[in-house]
């Protein structure tokens, strides 16, 4: 509905002079003055050369008003539009066809021989979602892990096996501390990369063991949250053979120079500093893995490669895109994107493996686990399948308290905001679907044929409408890939649903007309909730 305004007002606005190509802003007001409401007026005043108030009484008088109830002009020329209720109700929803571009969503990149902790299921949730609303907006996307099993970091693991004969958190951590005051060890770590990279049988044979090894145990996030399953795995080591063919481009584009030993492409110029190539030991850096990563994207067809990582990696990323510009790889700077996210931590403690203090994901499941077992025994003791109900209100709980935040925030885990069963929270809006599919239970029907009653009142009207703008709320999630702008839709969704059956009898109105049109809007509320919960990864509960 709102590409039909803003395709009402442009045409409108062709009627009245030169007004060149112009961008209309639709947004939502507050209820009481309308559904919809556009600048339109404001931004066309200055190429018409006339008050903004005498825009918009010149596009209200020539536009089609078939659509709306009210037309209606507010402040200095704003224009407010009020649905009539049949388009609310004959509102189905069909994704709009997008353009062809393939994109490859990569996001979940741990690095082997490593423990997932929580700062894993960031970018897990966080890409899933996001990969979740580009399939039901009609996107050709697909997904990649892109897990870290190459790099400097390995000539520590392989420098830790070597000492201890095992590689864990405790050990890993114990040897990066030594390395702290102890230069040799960093150097040794990075001559066993070196000695990776060229094939060194023995290193290879423990890179190998490590990986099959992590492996196994990383793609356990796809049950252990309920994420989409990955459509690619291509780890950083699948483009070790790719890397010569991306050092010849810079190189014949002349922007690959030697210094102190390493090779690198100056970025100094466009104020993002020393981009290192190849280092002064002759080992490749992420970074090259990196460009090597996206032009084989483009190679298998991908336009546009989004990268969901945190926002420690903004600095590389921008070099990234920039030599990427430099080689012609790409024109366009919505080819590539960092979707760059803050961090998450308990007690205002930062996660992080080196230093061997993460919290892992496991034990953050656990817990989470017991606390859910333990609330149900307390509010209903007799609900049917238990476990399936808290492995599910756990996954809720934490992918929202992750999703209702901006992802560039940095955030800080609160238990009882989390599992919160009354307030912004996953369970509380796994409580409201429940509540909704009791209701039509107890109806005995899943009406969702509604037909217009006699009376509607103001939070039956404002509902309908909150219904039909979910693709809406979500074409605006993606426009700056913000997963919190559907989660907090999702949380206003489920209070004024709340709202209308405290205010509306429902099962006990007299009025069949009005009882049908009730249960209709009911299981149209239930429909769009279960919908919009999906999209953040969330599953529902026929009961709780």
């Amino acid at each position: 509905m709102r590409e039909k305004i803003r395709q009402t007002i442009k045409d409108t606005a062709s009627q009245l002079g030169e007004v060149g190509d112009f961008s209309v802003e639709v947004n939502y007001p507050e209820a009481k003055f309308g559904d919809y409401a556009t600048n339109a007026a404001l931004v066309l005043s200055k190429p018409l050369k006339s008050k903004p108030q005498d825009v918009a009484k010149s596009l209200v008088e020539k536009m089609d008003k078939a659509l709306f109830e009210s037309v209606e002009i507010a402040g200095p020329g704003f224009i407010n539009f009020k649905l009539k209720a049949s388009e609310l109700l004959n509102t189905n929803y069909k994704a709009p066809k997008q353009d062809s571009t393939k994109i490859l969503l990569e996001y979940f990149q741990p690095n082997i021989a490593k423990p997932l902790h929580v700062g894993h299921l960031r970018t897990a949730i966080i890409g899933d979602s996001l990969k979740r609303m580009l399939l039901y907006m009609g996107y050709e996307v697909e997904s990649d892990t892109h897990m870290g099993d190459w790099g400097t970091q390995f000539g520590f693991l392989i420098l830790a096996y070597k000492k201890f004969g095992k590689v864990d958190e405790k050990n890993y951590a114990e040897l990066n501390a030594e390395a702290e005051t102890d230069e040799s060890i960093r150097d040794a770590a990075k001559q066993e990369f070196v000695k990776l990279e060229k094939g060194d049988a023995q290193n290879r044979q423990i890179w190998k063991s490590l990986v099959d090894e992590s492996v196994q145990q990383f793609l356990q996030i796809n049950d252990l949250m309920d994420i989409l399953p990955f459509d690619h795995h291509w780890p950083e080591s699948f483009y070790e053979d790719k890397m010569p063919s991306v050092l010849e481009q810079l190189k014949s584009k002349g922007i690959l120079k030697e210094s102190q030993g390493a090779q690198i492409v100056d970025l100094e110029p466009q104020g993002l500093g020393i981009a290192v190539i190849i280092k002064s030991d002759g080992g490749t850096t992420y970074l090259l893995r990196d460009l090597a990563t996206f032009i084989f994207g483009k190679e298998q067809g991908f336009g546009k490669h989004l990268y969901v990582v945190d926002n420690r990696q903004t600095h590389h990323y921008r070099q990234m895109f920039e030599i990427l510009k430099l080689m012609g790889v790409t024109e366009k700077q919505t080819a590539s994107q960092h979707i760059a996210y803050g961090f998450i931590s308990f007690k205002g403690e930062a996660l992080s493996t080196r230093k061997g203090n993460m919290i892992l994901a496991h034990d953050v499941i656990a817990q989470a686990e017991e606390k859910v077992a333990a609330i149900i025994e307390q509010k209903n003791p007799n609900l049917k399948n238990k476990k399936d109900a808290v492995s599910a209100i756990v996954k809720g709980a934490l992918k929202y308290f992750d999703l209702k935040h901006n992802r560039h925030s940095d955030i800080e885990f609160d238990w009882d905001q989390a599992l919160d069963f009354e307030g912004d929270s996953g369970p509380y809006l796994q409580y409201s679907y429940a509540r909704l599919a009791s209701i039509l239970r107890k109806a005995e029907s899943q009406r969702t044929n509604y037909k217009m009653a006699t009376i509607i009142t103001t939070t039956e009207r404002e509902l309908l409408f909150k219904l039909s703008i979910l693709p809406e709320i979500v074409e605006d999630a993606l426009k700056d890939y913000l997963p919190n702008v559907l989660a907090n839709y999702l949380y206003n969704l489920a209070g004024l649903i709340n709202k209308f059956y405290h205010e509306s009898q429902v099962l006990a109105e007299k009025d069949e007309g009005v009882k049908n049109f009730r249960l209709g809007l009911i299981a149209k509320a239930k429909e769009t909730l279960r919908q919009g919960l999906d999209l953040l990864g969330i599953k529902v509960l026929e009961e709780m």
